[in-house]
């Protein structure tokens, strides 16, 4: 399925109640490839520009997510310190993470940047694109949502037995939220 047409195949599934339709082609629509990739970021920003007029609210909620993930992030870059150099399988060499439609609308009303390409190699599998030998070369902000959304085992314990990060679950809760309303939003604003 060319990478243009995914963004409205999403609209569709989203008002889909067939969930296994939804599971069957969530498989096209991570454009791994290049041309798809700059096809989806190309359809988004068209889109995006096309109905400015009506995404304002848009752009504010998107800064505001960005706003929580920085807040976040030297708790977050605390955490991977502790526990991900000693980790024997970390996530980041082994997950097969990849930016979603939610991440590509964040990405695109956050202004936060976009980068060049998918979190996978074309062939898939193997460690992520983004990893380089101090750790992820993204700022948090623009990675794919996963990549802070998931707090491995010992990073949970850390944050159960301190209570100065001890908020970062029901602030993760609070972002996704705010994601799935901003796909809404965004859903919304495209629809005839």
């Amino acid at each position: 399925m060319p990478a243009r047409f995914a963004v409205q195949e999403r609209m569709h599934l989203n008002r889909s109640t067939s969930n296994s339709y939804n599971q069957a082609l969530s498989t096209l629509l991570y454009w791994e490839d290049p041309v798809s990739w700059r096809e989806a970021q190309t359809g988004l920003s068209y889109l995006l520009h096309r109905h400015r007029d009506r995404g304002g609210e848009l752009f504010t909620m998107a800064a505001f997510i960005a706003g929580l993930i920085r807040s976040m992030d030297a708790a977050m870059e605390n955490l991977c310190a502790r526990t991900c150099p000693p980790c024997s399988n970390p996530c980041c060499a082994r997950a097969d993470v990849r930016y979603d439609f939610r991440d590509l609308i964040f990405l695109h009303c956050s202004g936060t940047g976009l980068p060049l390409g998918q979190t996978v190699s074309v062939s898939g599998g193997g460690a992520c694109t983004m990893l380089g030998a101090d750790g992820c070369t993204l700022p948090r902000v623009m990675r794919p949502f996963m990549c802070t959304w998931y707090l491995c085992p010992p990073q949970m314990d850390i944050v159960r037995a301190d209570p100065e990060i001890s908020f970062l679950p029901d602030w993760l809760k609070d972002v996704k939220h705010r994601r799935k309303a901003l796909e809404a939003g965004f859903l919304e604003m495209i629809s005839p």
